[in-house]
C-alpha cells in the first residue's frame, strides 16, 4: 500500500511542477505581445533567478535545538532532521529550478515575438 501512495504522490508533484511551467509560459506569452519580449525575457530571469535562489538557500538546513545567543542567533546543537547542503548540491538546486522556471518563460516570451 505504500508503494502506491508514493507513486500517487510522485504523480501529484509531477503534475504540480506541470502547473507551475505553465504558469509561467502562458505569463510570459501574455506580457510578450506588442513587441515587449525583450522586458519580458529580462523580469522573468530576474523572477526565477530570485526563486531559484531562494530555493537553494532554503535547501535542507537542520533545525536548532540549542541556541547559543538568543539576540544574535547561532547554534549549539543541530537537530538531526535534515542535512548540511555543499556548495554544489545548492548550486545544483539553483540550476534545476532557473531550468525549469527560466525556459517556459523563454519559449513564451519568443512565441509573441
Amino acid at each position: 500500500m505504500e508503494i502506491i501512495f508514493d507513486k500517487i504522490f510522485r504523480a501529484l508533484g509531477y503534475l504540480f511542477i506541470a502547473g507551475i511551467v505553465y504558469f509561467a509560459w502562458k505569463t510570459a506569452s501574455d506580457n510578450a505581445e506588442g513587441g515587449k519580449y525583450k522586458t519580458v525575457l529580462w523580469k522573468g530571469f530576474l523572477l526565477c533567478a530570485g526563486i531559484a535562489l531562494f530555493a537553494s538557500f532554503t535547501l535542507g538546513n537542520p533545525t536548532c535545538e540549542e541556541q547559543s545567543d538568543p539576540v544574535y542567533g547561532g547554534c549549539e546543537q543541530y537537530a538531526d532532521d535534515g542535512f548540511e547542503p555543499t556548495i554544489k548540491q545548492r548550486v545544483a538546486h539553483f540550476a534545476y529550478y532557473m531550468t525549469l522556471l527560466y525556459i517556459p518563460v523563454v519559449i513564451g516570451a519568443l512565441k509573441k515575438r
